[in-house]
């Protein structure tokens, strides 16, 4: 059973709904927040199996879904943008440290493709992140499946200022606001890396054709911290079975590497 539901509302009283879960509600413990990708949900790409093997290992775990996301978030998912979903991260990350079962020095970012961007971003101006996993990260954000676009393409979608894209959550295409473009590309990722100055794990498929391999590659060689590149060989986007256990076994293996132990106050 989870431990909390919880909503948070913006400044334009839409909500983020996500989900706090813990074996050890009476024992502070890390806490591993996990970022959604763009297309994606709380409950998608494996998070919820990811989520209950890592509470076996003593982390308590948090999902949710953007305010402007494919969710349970109350926004409209056509203005979903990399700067709301960051902003969706911080009052998360502000919501869980409040928890009495949380470690608020122990606070792990599990960020999933445009969600990785977003926890990285962040994490590099925040020194409340104790450590970042990216899975499927993109370095540019024009260099992606729903971003890669020609002069032509872009010109038609900025005269239009929206475009279509197709969605696993619908037969009819979603409406996409140009502000998505706008955003993404006004937004300093390689700055964002160079800052990052927690433990990295970069996690990505060999074979990955909607984020190519080189973006992890570019990621882990100008990240200045203890960053460890992960290259799963002969695995794509999306992870399902063995490969969720495979990724849960190297990202466990990391944190007890790199995140510290720290000592009760009082």
């Amino acid at each position: 059973m989870p431990l909390e539901r919880f909503e948070i509302q913006n400044e334009k009283e839409f909500l983020l709904r996500g989900i706090i879960e813990t074996k050890h509600p009476r024992k502070r413990q890390p806490v591993i927040i996990f970022v959604n990708g763009f297309l994606d949900t709380m409950g998608g790409r494996g998070k919820a199996t990811l989520a209950k093997k890592f509470q076996e290992d003593g982390y308590v775990t948090a999902r949710f879904d953007y305010t402007y996301g494919f969710g349970s978030g109350s926004g409209d998912p056509a203005r979903f943008t990399l700067s709301h979903a960051i902003a969706d991260l911080e009052r998360v990350i502000e919501y869980v440290m409040r928890r009495g079962y949380v470690d608020p020095e122990r606070i792990v970012l599990f960020g999933f493709c445009f969600g990785a961007m977003a926890a990285i971003m962040l994490a590099a101006f925040d020194e409340r992140v104790k450590a970042v996993v990216s899975l499927s990260c993109p370095y540019e954000f024009t260099d992606t499946s729903i971003t890669r676009k020609t002069e032509h393409e872009m010109a038609r979608i900025r005269l239009k200022r929206y475009y279509h894209i197709s969605t696993p959550f619908s037969e009819q295409e979603q409406r996409i606001d140009y502000s998505f473009f706008e955003d993404g590309e006004r937004r300093d990722m390689p700055r964002a890396v160079r800052n990052l100055r927690q433990p990295l794990l970069v996690v990505h498929g060999e074979k990955d054709e909607k984020v190519p391999l080189a973006n992890a590659e570019e990621i882990s060689r100008r990240s200045p911290g203890e960053t460890e590149l992960e290259v799963l060989q002969g695995y794509q986007h999306e992870l399902s079975g063995r490969q969720l256990g495979v990724v849960h076994k190297r990202v466990r293996d990391f944190l007890q590497k790199h995140l510290k132990r720290t000592k009760r106050k009082g």
